[in-house]
């Protein structure tokens, strides 16, 4: 089954049980989203990523341009573990890895998240790559693909029972939009993913393909 089917059964779940009230919150958020324009504001192909430092599970820190040991690094920006569009993405990503190690790119998942959840979101996942937290969103800040919840977004959460002072550990209530940045040795990014629609992710199969046929032969 492919991301997009997976995607696709948990959506129309969600949309048949959730009450209407609820998807409206969501879906205003996701249009004010594209309203602000942070998609055409973010980072885009041919500008470079900022070399900043994130925190393994561990809690040791390391530079962005630290974990490129290949041609290409994945950047999968995701919400959070408790997402589980994030973890049907991750997922696929895990069964893919060795496919994309073999065009010579690896994958590091990034989420605000605090390293003891960024465990839980290891485990759970059963996932080999790293999983990075990137603390207070400060390098997702940098990159533009940051909002901050409204109100009416915060109530719904924190009647899930979303504590984003606990797993965050900051006040800030933001999050990224899923995004994937692909970037090469010199941190220039070379392939860009945004989506405001956290229901909608790139598949990556796709991104294999693309990989496979323009970029590698594009930077040889």
């Amino acid at each position: 089954m492919t991301l997009q089917e997976q995607l696709k059964q948990i959506r129309d779940a969600t949309m048949e049980r959730m009450p209407q009230s609820i998807i409206k919150v969501f879906t205003d958020s996701i249009d004010n989203i594209k309203k602000n324009q942070l998609k055409e504001n973010a980072l885009q192909v041919g500008d470079y990523v900022p070399n900043m430092n994130l925190q393994n599970s561990n809690e040791d820190n390391s530079l962005l341009s630290d974990l490129i040991e290949q041609k290409f690094l994945i950047l999968n920006f995701y919400r959070g573990g408790w997402c589980p569009y994030c973890n049907m993405e991750l997922r696929e990503y895990e069964r893919l890895r060795k496919a994309f190690n073999e065009l010579d790119t690896d994958i590091v998942g990034i989420s605000a998240e605090i390293p003891e959840l960024v465990n839980q979101t290891i485990d759970k996942n059963t996932l080999s790559f790293p999983i990075l937290t990137d603390i207070d969103a400060e390098l997702m800040k940098a990159i533009g693909i940051v909002f901050q919840l409204d109100e009416a977004s915060k109530k719904e959460f924190e009647n899930f029972g979303m504590d984003f002072t606990k797993i965050h550990e900051n006040n800030n209530f933001e999050l990224p939009v899923p995004a994937v940045y692909v970037i090469n040795k010199e941190m220039e990014i070379v392939f860009v993913h945004f989506e405001e629609d956290y229901m909608t992710r790139l598949e990556p199969t796709e991104l294999l393909n693309i990989l496979k046929n323009n970029l590698i032969t594009e930077k040889i």
